[in-house]
């Protein structure tokens, strides 16, 4: 066995779920009797919360990517995304079910790089934190200066949406959180549905579906990260 690494049998314990002797070294134990538990989320509310994190980020985003690089290289791009971040996800899972000592992106990048990799990984995780939340912010002043025809200053319009969002981020606990993701989720599935209701009602007037487009670089570049955005995290 390999020093830092621990591997267990497939024998599931009763009460957590996890395999056996994985609370031993678990970053926050056994918690059956204890006063304060971390380990509230459910794997439903965890579906539920990154529907509502990576999904809604880019869904309504995909289908500029397909006018621009076409339906057959979009759809292929789009199905080996999915692959990819099923693949990766399912690498994240056998790494925590091997190091339960891990709780964070730093704790991995110190098994896997030693201290420099702590810093770098835990560098990465706020920035991409910074830079996803920057992301919403922007959506919000587009999306409140569309409804208000810009009569306001865009900088006024991203604090008047950053006020609710910074109130809705106080629950410091992942559980409590994800209940905010419900009537996120339902959001982004009504407004994914109205908006291909809306598009097949008013199509564009000389619209043409391609197989595949040429493009130039930094404009099939821009249209492909959108749906590498959406399944980011």
């Amino acid at each position: 066995m390999e020093e830092g690494k621990y591997h267990y049998e497939a024998q599931v314990t009763s009460r957590t779920g996890a395999p056996a002797g994985y609370d031993d070294v678990d970053v926050f134990g056994h918690e059956e009797y204890a006063q304060i538990k971390y380990k509230t989320l459910s794997w439903q509310l965890v579906a539920v919360l990154m529907i509502a994190e990576i999904v809604s980020n880019g869904m309504l985003s995909l289908p500029s990517s397909l006018a621009v690089v076409g339906i057959v290289p979009g759809v292929i791009l789009i199905i080996f995304l999915g692959m990819f971040g099923l693949f990766t996800a399912w690498i994240l899972i056998q790494f925590k079910l091997n190091h339960p000592e891990v709780h964070n992106m730093g704790d991995a990048g110190y098994i896997l790089m030693g201290p420099f990799g702590r810093e770098l990984l835990s560098f990465g995780t706020v920035v991409f934190a910074v830079f996803a939340t920057g992301g919403q912010l922007l959506a919000g002043q587009i999306a409140l200066g569309a409804l208000s025809d810009n009569k306001l200053c865009l900088m006024l319009y991203t604090g008047i949406f950053a006020i609710p969002t910074l109130l809705f981020s106080l629950p410091r606990t992942l559980d409590r959180m994800s209940w905010l993701s419900i009537p996120s989720v339902l959001s982004i599935l009504i407004a994914g549905l109205v908006g291909m209701g809306a598009a097949g009602a008013f199509p564009v007037a000389g619209r043409t579906i391609s197989a595949a487009k040429g493009s130039d670089f930094y404009t099939a570049f821009v249209s492909i990260t959108n749906p590498v955005f959406a399944y980011a995290g």
